[in-house]
Order: structure tokens, then sequence, then C-alpha cells
């Protein structure tokens, strides 16, 4: 959770600037839009992340709490990893070969990269929000 101020900025023009920055970006869609908060959800193929920015205004201020939900990226890549290890160890099963666990040892690794990668694109995203924003901010 982080917090940002911005000076003289009203609700709806936040709202405004976060939806159109929304849509030039490819992998940034427009979830939901209520009146103290807009969220955005980050996808690569797959749902990565929930991005939720929650506004209030104090004077002529508005105080933006930024959150970042991450659990779209695993309820999404577990069900792949474990069909990819159930694969493999079909595949082993049925060869007859035993010992060699060194494969789901690369599966495993080759997940984790993955996800490393896919939150990596989420932080991303959201730098390249804040830079378009970073000349109104306070």
């Amino acid at each position: 959770m982080k917090k940002h101020e911005f000076l003289a900025l009203k609700k709806h023009e936040f709202h405004e600037m976060i939806e159109a920055i929304a849509s030039k970006r490819s992998t940034l869609k427009l979830k939901k839009k209520t009146d103290d908060s807009i969220k955005l959800t980050c996808h690569v193929g797959i749902p990565v992340s929930h991005i939720n920015f929650i506004t209030e205004e104090e004077g002529n201020n508005l105080i933006v709490t930024r959150r970042i939900n991450l659990f779209p990226l695993f309820y999404s890549t577990l069900p792949i990893l474990i069909l990819l290890e159930a694969i493999i160890f079909l595949i082993s099963y049925f060869r007859g070969g035993g010992g060699n666990n060194l494969v789901y040892y690369l599966i495993a690794l080759a997940w984790i990269l993955a996800i490393a990668f896919l939150i990596y694109q989420t932080y991303t995203e959201i730098e390249e929000i804040v830079k378009k924003l970073y000349r109104v901010e306070v």
C-alpha cells in the first residue's frame, strides 16, 4: 500500500486520467470503477494482478492509496504447474523410468521464473502509470 498526494485534483479527474492511461496500454484493463476507487487488471494472457487506486479528497488535495493484489497470479498459474508436473509424472510412469527428479525441479524453476517475470510486468505497468502522473503529484 503506497500513498500519493496530488495537488488541486478532483476524484473524477484522477479517474479519467487513469482510464486514459489504461486504455493506451495493452496489458491494463479497467475492471471496476466507483466514486472512491478505480480497479485495473494487469494481464499477460492470464490475469496477473489487480491494481486498486483508492481516492480521498483532503481539502483541495487528493490522497491516492495504491494497493496491489497478486492473488490472481497464483490461482491462474498454479493449475498450469500442476498440469505440467502431472504430464511429466505420467510419461515417466508409463515409460517405466523411475528416479530422475531433475525434470520436476526444472519445471518448478521455470514456474518460479515465470512468476518473477509476471510480477516484474506488474510493477513495470505501475511505473508507467506513475511516470505519466508525475507532473501532477506534489
